[in-house]
């Protein structure tokens, strides 16, 4: 293997091209971002950046200007022949591979149809510095549209400012942070109407109000209308795949399907190397598939198959998975499919909103039956544990993050001695458990 791309310059794709070097791969390693930023990363975004307690240069990826590569910053894949190797750039100009690393993640879903000058989505540096601009400038009236992980933390970061700001938090499916499950939504509610925030919970957005060219209003379902001078969209992630287009791999729900090894598999695949979709290119068959041994996936872009509840493969959005899977699909596109590792990582994910400190591990959100284990229920330290058929799939803590270790090497256990059958998985799969947007759950 003398040539490597990796496309995508987020987490998974700085993880991954370190993990190349690290592993001794001395060929041409080229990174392919469509930011012309430094690579940073994400979670701080909605959280301390927005507070102003750290920097753009605070953030920024620690090593990604050390392991020798080539960098194409500020333009984007736009296509990929896997016939000939080859990824075609915006412009016209392609980059040649014998090894490929898929790691584009997700971009903010903007709401459908045009919207006025103000309404935002939050994903880079320089949708934040936007937002932040606009409140700088003299913006009281911020509407933030969706309670999950990018608009709590949003909400509490722009209500904790100091400048003035009111903010209202809408979500039209009840509960802030309801794919988390058990009573950790209602803390996080009681908690953010502490800190100032009106909730607009059950109610759903209609459409925006302007005045000129700029937003003025967010009207509601129920007939009301928000005044606001900002409004930011949080109402999920869209895998950034639609470059993929007929490039003959699996796209379910958007994202690139890979086996457990993190392998792409191919579109139409039956399971044999006759399946269709391979555009000339090579194929391994094996128990997971026809795959495609030269393309790796990793991060947010990613559905893998060893990430599953018993509902299906279930795709995630956790900067510990972005990591894990980075590394691992290094590891296994220098190794081959024949000596590839199955990726074994128990989920994870924090975060903190109106100074809760909420951490989890396992897929909680899949359970039939959630058990307080610590705390009372609906306080602000606790631990709830979340089953399905007596196992262990997931826990969640509030202030007592410690305590998830526990329940981690629990989950890791399970993992080696049991899996949900293959059989039961609906080919759809889950939506995704995000730490980066509104989800299902």
């Amino acid at each position: 293997m003398r040539e490597v791309v990796v496309v995508g310059a987020g987490l998974a794709g700085v993880r991954a091209a370190g993990e190349l070097r690290a592993r001794g791969f001395s060929g041409a390693l080229t990174v392919v971002s469509d930011e012309a930023e430094l690579p940073y990363d994400r979670p701080p975004l909605t959280k301390q950046v927005v507070a102003g307690t750290l920097t753009a240069d605070d953030i920024r990826l620690a090593g990604a200007e050390d392991f020798g590569a080539r960098w194409v910053r500020g333009t984007a894949a736009v296509g990929l022949d896997r016939e000939r190797r080859r990824v075609r750039l915006a412009g016209g100009a392609e980059l040649a591979y014998d090894g490929l690393v898929l790691a584009t993640g997700a971009r903010a879903r903007a709401w459908p149809g045009e919207v006025p000058a103000g309404v935002l989505t939050v994903r880079g540096l320089g949708d934040v510095r936007a937002l932040r601009a606009a409140v700088d400038g003299g913006a009281r009236e911020v509407v933030v549209v969706g309670a999950g992980f990018v608009g709590v933390e949003l909400a509490s970061s722009l209500a904790g400012l100091g400048l003035g700001v009111r903010v209202t938090l809408v979500e039209p499916f009840g509960r802030p942070l309801r794919a988390l499950g058990g009573t950790v939504p209602d803390v996080v509610a009681g908690a953010a109407r502490r800190a100032g925030v009106v909730l607009r919970l059950g109610t759903g957005v209609t459409g925006f109000r302007a005045e000129g060219a700029r937003v003025a209003g967010v009207g509601l379902t129920d007939g009301s209308v928000l005044p606001a001078e900002v409004a930011v969209v949080a109402i999920g992630m869209a895998p950034a795949t639609g470059w993929l287009a007929g490039a003959g791999l699996a796209l379910p729900g958007g994202r690139v399907h890979c086996d457990e090894r993190l392998f792409a598999r191919t579109a139409g695949e039956a399971g044999t190397a006759g399946a269709t979709g391979m555009t000339g290119a090579a194929g391994v068959a094996g128990a997971a598939g026809v795959v495609d041994p030269r393309i790796v996936v990793a991060g947010d872009v990613a559905r893998c198959d060893a990430v599953r509840s018993a509902d299906g493969p279930v795709a995630l959005e956790h900067w510990s998975n972005a990591a894990a899977q980075g590394e691992l699909a290094a590891r296994n596109l220098l190794a081959g499919p024949a000596a590839a590792e199955s990726y074994a990582h128990v989920p994870s994910f924090w975060t903190s909103a109106f100074g809760l400190r909420i951490k989890s591990v396992g897929l909680p959100g899949t359970g039939d039956r959630v058990v307080v284990e610590e705390g009372e229920p609906g306080a602000e330290k606790l631990v709830e544990a979340h089953y399905r058929a007596a196992r262990l799939v997931g826990a969640v803590s509030v202030n007592l993050g410690k305590r998830l270790a526990g329940y981690a090497r629990r989950l890791q256990e399970e993992r080696g001695r049991r899996r949900w059958p293959a059989e039961r998985y609906p080919a759809s799969g889950r939506k995704a458990m995000g730490s980066r947007g509104v989800y299902g759950g």
